[in-house]
């Protein structure tokens, strides 16, 4: 016991003297010298957990910052690709924002993992808000003499007086 306490009590010893400055003389410290010829190696990065990347993408969506909400669940895409979830809330995101060409794009991968009513559900949403645009445009395009622009203009009054009651 007391060999193992005498060199422990060494050792303190030796680490402290170590840095300590001998007299007036202050330690030189020198950069690192860089060597164009060598490269420094990379340090081996472990991926974030899905777990960490979804509640990130979580926090974000709902403090309203959606293009970081928007990198974590694509980042999410590829660490889980068999999960439906991160395509189902980028559907969101991208239908919250109106970007409804991609949300459309979303939900459809969301269903390709999982058969789900709510997926479904906010697809024909968004493909019915998509169909109103297209109808809009092309009541505008048609000529105003142009039968096809009357019958758009009543399905057009006939679809939106349905949805806004």
């Amino acid at each position: 016991m007391s060999r193992l306490l005498l060199a422990t009590a060494l050792f303190a010893t030796l680490s402290g003297c170590a840095m300590a400055p001998v007299g007036d003389v202050e330690p030189v410290v020198r950069p690192p010298v860089a060597h164009p010829d060598r490269v420094a190696p990379a340090l081996p990065s472990r991926p974030a957990s899905p777990a960490f990347v979804e509640e990130r993408a979580r926090q974000a969506y709902e403090t309203g910052r959606w293009d970081v909400a928007e990198g974590y669940y694509l980042q999410l895409t590829r660490l889980t690709p068999k999960d439906a979830n991160p395509w189902f809330q980028l559907g969101n995101l991208y239908a919250e924002q109106g970007r409804l060409d991609s949300a459309e794009r979303a939900y459809r991968e969301a269903l390709r993992r999982r058969d789900d009513a709510k997926t479904l559900h906010n697809l024909g949403l968004v493909q019915v808000k998509l169909g109103i645009g297209a109808l809009r445009e092309a009541q505008h395009r048609l000529p105003p003499a142009d039968a096809a622009r009357q019958e758009t203009r009543e399905l057009l009054r006939t679809l939106l007086e349905t949805a806004l009651p």
